[in-house]
């Protein structure tokens, strides 16, 4: 029977696969491995992820390897979390423990995975673990943004979560969170939405445009993801459509769950503080139509820590505030 099982990253849904599977063949002279086997096997498995060809990355398997895990069982696996992850653009080995090889995978959607190959003496796969446990070496330290920013969006809206207790903002509950927000507009009539609300185009928030904070490096952009047809969610798409924006003091911004097809800018573009970056929307793990906004360390999706969101000067509740962090309640404007 196939060994295996899934496991959800917070809101990021990052789908991934653990497959720990340990043949019972016997270790033979370790003198018979050679680089050439570590090389092709390496070779075999991004093959086997990021083009499907199963077959010749499953010959490499022990006996006992292979009848654990059937060619339709490997695909399967390997689109689920391709599907979420994107292809592999970089495998690089971190360390070697004994005939444990121990890689770090880089993947398009700005996640990185930890894969783990056991490779017997004769040179044959004899166990594989794919998780999000990869641990990055001294990451950076964000406690707070020391950029000057301000709030990504034109007119008042409302913080729905937000702050530093954990009764005002559940994301602080999540490292790759903490200090997030969830940001909505709210109406005349005291609620996010139309009286008697049926679709996205009756909320308050959707569609509204979004822009850079600061001047900033969009390191990435997802545009894919249909908007849900509210009330109905999407799990398995975490933030949804996303833009990534890098300052030049190396912290990373992150606006979730725009409408799809809306984003206006590119991957490596630079933009100005206030430009347009696209409209917010109701795609992924979202509720309703909402803008999910938080900075932290790093550009990995399921690896990075978030930091207290500081806000140069804004209005809140009608008074100004200067290096603030908007809590739930607030009504804030630039």
């Amino acid at each position: 029977m196939n060994s295996f099982f899934f496991r959800c990253t917070n809101i990021f849904n990052v789908l991934i696969l653990c497959i720990i599977i340990l043949s019972c063949s016997r270790t033979r002279s370790s003198t018979k491995l050679q680089n050439n086997d570590i090389k092709n096997i390496e070779s075999a498995f991004v093959n086997a992820f990021n083009e499907g060809r199963i077959e010749e990355f499953r010959v490499m398997f022990d006996t006992e390897l292979k009848h654990r895990n059937s060619i339709e069982e490997l695909k399967d696996n390997f689109d689920k979390i391709s599907s979420q992850t994107g292809k592999i653009y970089a495998l690089t080995l971190d360390e070697v423990q004994d005939l444990t090889f121990i890689y770090k995978s880089k993947h398009q959607k700005m996640v990185t995975l930890k894969v783990v190959l056991g490779i017997n003496d004769i040179g044959e796969v004899s166990k594989m673990e794919i998780s999000n446990d990869y641990k990055y070496r001294n990451p950076p330290i964000l406690d707070r943004n020391v950029s000057d920013l301000i709030l990504p969006f034109r007119g008042k809206w409302y913080v729905f979560w937000g702050g530093k207790k954990g009764s005002n903002n559940y994301h602080n509950a999540y490292p790759s969170m903490q200090g997030a927000f969830d940001f909505w507009v709210m109406g005349s009539n005291g609620k996010s939405h139309r009286i008697g609300a049926t679709k996205n185009e009756d909320f308050y928030a959707f569609g509204k445009e979004l822009m850079a904070p600061i001047d900033a490096k969009v390191v990435y952009i997802f545009d894919e993801v249909p908007d849900n047809d509210w009330p109905n969610m999407n799990s398995t798409a975490g933030v949804g459509n996303v833009v990534l924006l890098e300052t030049k003091n190396k912290e990373y911004i992150l606006l979730g769950h725009l409408k799809q097809h809306s984003i206006v800018v590119k991957r490596g573009q630079y933009v100005k503080q206030g430009q347009l970056l696209g409209l917010c929307g109701n795609s992924g793990n979202s509720t309703e139509p909402h803008l999910h906004f938080q900075v932290q360390n790093l550009p990995d999706f399921a690896a990075a820590k978030g930091a207290w969101v500081h806000f140069k000067k804004i209005k809140v509740n009608g008074e100004i505030k200067e290096d603030y962090i908007p809590k739930r309640g607030d009504k804030i404007s630039n």
